[in-house]
């Protein structure tokens, strides 16, 4: 079901603070984008499926550390609602910034929202790459 216009708004602003936080490697910016259940997810493309806020905070403090900045151009974003849930998936193109390398390619990220006290809140991210064959 396609959300409204508001709700799509809505749902866009936190795929855009959620990139926006990754490439500033603000962690607490996007920490603050999860609702703080025990079983919010976030899948990459480099680590295993990471549970909770904790497991969440500590990924994103190591890609903070770490020299590869990531980012996002999206050249399609479909977002749909029901009731308090909301989803959006967003394709495009991932760049991968290292010293002197750039990488691009193909990437997809989904995002499950659920609206809460006036306020959405992620409860799941899943981002991957598509195989090139």
């Amino acid at each position: 079901m396609r959300a409204d216009a508001q709700t799509e708004a809505a749902l866009l602003e936190i795929l855009e603070r959620f990139c926006s936080g990754f490439v500033a490697r603000d962690v607490d910016g996007v920490v603050q984008l999860f609702a703080p259940d025990a079983d919010v997810v976030m899948v990459t493309s480099e680590e295993s499926l990471l549970r909770g806020p904790d497991e969440v905070r500590a990924f994103l403090h190591r890609y903070a550390q770490g020299t590869t900045r990531y980012s996002w151009t999206w050249d399609r974003r479909d977002v749909s609602a029901a009731g308090a849930v909301g989803w959006v998936l967003a394709e495009g193109t991932e760049t991968a910034a290292a010293e002197e390398r750039e990488e691009k390619h193909p990437y997809r990220m989904s995002m499950v929202c659920e609206k809460r006290d006036g306020r959405w809140l992620l409860v799941q991210v899943h981002g991957s790459s598509p195989h090139q064959g």
